[in-house]
């Protein structure tokens, strides 16, 4: 390592805060104008632009940064959204678990709500077949006897989802027929759909999609009326919404209300 990287990296945290404030100013940044303005590479730029993403700071784009505007949702790291509204997702996935018949392929994707799913099939016994992206969901069927059948889709590990992703991790998802998909969403708006901050993310959910027979959404409360920077699915996608309250003025039957 040489010198001048060491101190790129020492000095990381008060450049990053330094970018979010530039943002504010802004909006979108270039690689090459921070590389000017910070006098760094364009590997520390892109990891400096990459971890701003990965705290749900900023969001990527082609050629740089750009700001989340207001309203626009990015959940943060992912041990903090496990703790978050934790027992309105273990409501929803044992609600969720309902619907599950033996000798069913299921898809569970990376989020947190769909962690707690794992542990319940987990602890029912129940014999069916799970796909998933998701490295934790896959680690929920480690511990004792279970009869679920995993399949574990590979590709590159993304640390701030704790799941696979990419090119690869695409072309596989494609390959399964899925009887029953279960997938999150940072946000999630009635009558429009759901929203994702992240592409690498929502990609491998657009995969399976395209081979499911049967979507079911699991929204907590907080998900609903919020957007994020990325609309993934339109809401005619999901036979099922699943949901920890009853949302004021919203009428459709196919929300389930978890118990």
């Amino acid at each position: 390592m040489t010198k001048h990287s060491r101190v790129s990296r020492k000095e990381a945290p008060k450049r990053r805060q330094e970018i979010v404030s530039w943002l504010k100013a802004e909006a979108t940044v270039t690689y090459e104008q921070i590389q000017k303005r910070f006098g760094v590479s364009p590997m520390t730029a892109r990891r400096d632009v990459a971890a701003l993403e990965t705290e749900g700071r900023a969001a990527r784009t082609l050629g740089g940064v750009m700001r989340l505007s207001e309203g626009l949702l990015s959940e943060g790291p992912l041990y903090l959204r496990q703790k978050r509204n934790l027992e309105a997702k273990r409501a929803i996935a044992r609600t969720a678990a309902g619907l599950i018949a033996p000798g069913n392929t299921l898809f569970l994707d990376a989020g947190t709500t769909c962690i707690e799913l794992a542990r319940v099939i987990a602890q029912s016994q129940l014999n069916v077949t799970i796909v998933t992206n998701s490295i934790l969901v896959s680690a929920c069927f480690c511990e004792g006897l279970n009869h679920a059948k995993v399949i574990q889709i590979g590709g590159a590990v993304n640390p701030s989802g704790g799941c696979a992703t990419g090119a690869d991790t695409e072309a596989a998802a494609r390959g399964y027929y899925i009887d029953l998909g279960f997938f999150s969403a940072v946000g999630y708006v009635p009558g429009d759909g759901t929203y994702e901050s992240f592409a690498d993310m929502f990609r491998v959910k657009q995969a399976v999609m395209e081979h499911c027979a049967q979507a079911i959404l699991l929204a907590d409360h907080s998900k609903f009326g919020q957007r994020a920077l990325n609309r993934v699915f339109p809401d005619a996608k999901f036979s099922r919404i699943i949901t920890d309250r009853v949302i004021p003025g919203l009428r459709d039957s196919r929300l389930v209300l978890a118990h």
